[in-house]
């Protein structure tokens, strides 16, 4: 009986510490809650400013006094149209698109075909344009594909569901101009253009503006936010709102500390109405602030660690509105979505057909630190050089792809601005799979400086 016993104990001993020890072996490979390139890189822009003069522009002033005044032009375009540049038919392709995939809502429920219904219904498109007006946005705003604040998810796991709220478009920052085309049945939503993309937004945060108002606001000279994000207060010391780096307001008078600007509010009848505000050299500078190496990394550091919002989700940057922002303040309009920024903004090397050191042997050749978009599908990225022989990007991302050891796909959530390599993530890649490769998946580079060298058999555009 007592040898039983003791054989009973010695077992239990036994797959007692077999448990503990696989544990504790599964626990040793949990995947890091950092990756390695944001764990090991530095996360600043100055400190790669090594061995480089700091007031060194990286371009000349009259390329880049030409590209600002592209970007006032794009900018203020809006205003100087008479009728919509967006069809209704282009407005309803979102309304069938959702109706015939309802998707789930906030409370990760599926929707049915009566909530768009509903939707299509209010936005009376029969009628579309019923209104043809310029205004401008009083409040930093959503922009959403239907007149809904109401959520569409794909699905309920990461990728398809939070935050990827497929509804919402972009933001748009507080004082932007905008043209209204449209007004939603119940007079709660207007269906607006900017000068990259439309969508419905809320018509509490847009105000009308006449002839007067559009006058004094295009001044030509405009003072653009360079941190973020900033409270901008009237004359009488009232808060009106927070202004995002990349918010631009016209100057009236230079002083030594504060720049003085215009700020458009409402008044109770939505009119656009000016008032004066001051703000501190600290936060704007006038556009287009030069481009010197300090200036840059200066910018970008505002961004750096900011987190992630696909569309804008919750007021936060996704990847292309983060390269939007920064190159707003030195006077270069990008386009809103990646694919626009990486074939429409400069001109785009493709490297589709190169291996993956091929690759990065290009992107260090020809590219231009700061002044260079690395785009693969659905993501854009800041080439802003080399370090230890590695090229380096700055890039706001929701997570790189995982594979482990048993071959199943994942992905881990990073989910801000960060500085990595061209390969974030490869650590958690088990075998190096080339379909979790992000080096693999880089399709091409844009040059955003026309006078940036190029390589001779490269495929540009005009």
């Amino acid at each position: 009986m007592i040898g039983k016993l003791l054989m009973k104990i010695k077992n239990r001993v036994f797959w007692g510490m077999f448990g503990f020890l696989f544990l504790l072996c599964c626990c040793s490979f949990r995947y890091p809650d950092v990756i390695n390139d944001i764990k090991y890189l530095k996360q600043d822009h100055t400190f790669y400013l090594s061995g480089v003069p700091a007031d060194r522009t990286i371009v000349d002033d009259a390329v880049q006094k030409k590209l600002n005044e592209e970007y006032t032009r794009q900018y203020f375009s809006v205003w100087h149209q008479d009728n919509p540049r967006y069809t209704r038919e282009e407005i309803l392709w979102d309304f069938n698109k959702y109706g015939e995939c309802p998707g789930y809502g906030e409370n990760m429920r599926k929707r049915d075909r009566n909530w768009m219904d509903e939707l299509k219904r209010n936005a009376g498109l029969d009628r579309y344009p019923n209104r043809r007006a310029r205004g401008i946005v009083v409040e930093n705003t959503d922009l959403r594909a239907l007149p809904t604040n109401k959520p569409h998810f794909e699905g309920l796991d990461n990728g398809t569901g939070y935050p990827f709220d497929r509804l919402q478009v972009s933001t748009i920052a507080v004082n932007t101009p905008v043209y209204i085309s449209h007004v939603s049945q119940d007079g709660a939503w207007m269906q607006v253009e900017t000068s990259y993309y439309f969508g419905w937004v809320p018509a509490r945060d847009v105000a009308v503006v006449d002839e007067a108002f559009i006058r004094s606001w295009q001044n030509g000279r405009y003072a653009v936010m360079i941190t973020d994000p900033v409270p901008v207060y009237d004359e009488q010391g009232r808060f009106c709102f927070k202004a995002p780096l990349g918010a631009q307001f016209p100057i009236l008078n230079e002083e030594e500390t504060h720049l003085q600007v215009w700020i458009g509010v409402a008044d109770e009848n939505r009119r656009g109405v000016l008032k004066v505000s001051r703000i501190s050299r600290e936060n704007a500078a006038q556009r287009p602030l030069k481009m010197t190496r300090a200036n840059l990394a200066r910018v970008a550091n505002a961004l750096l660690n900011q987190p992630y919002g696909w569309g804008g989700f919750n007021q936060n940057r996704d990847c292309s509105a983060m390269t939007m922002d920064f190159f707003a303040p030195f006077g270069i309009w990008l386009p809103r979505n990646s694919g626009q920024q990486a074939h429409e903004a400069g001109r785009f090397i493709d490297l589709e057909q190169l291996s993956p050191a091929e690759k990065e042997e290009a992107i260090l050749k020809y590219g231009v630190p700061y002044a260079t978009l690395i785009w693969r599908k659905g993501h854009i990225m800041l080439y802003i050089g080399s370090y230890k022989g590695k090229a380096l990007i700055f890039h706001n991302m929701w997570g790189v792809s995982t594979r482990d050891v048993w071959g199943r796909k994942g992905r881990r959530v990073v989910g801000h601005a960060a500085i990595t390599t061209l390969r974030p993530g490869i650590e958690l890649c088990s075998g190096r799979a080339a379909s979790c490769d992000p080096l693999q998946r880089v399709l091409g580079m844009t040059l955003l400086l026309p006078d940036a060298k190029m390589p001779p058999s490269a495929i540009s555009n005009p």
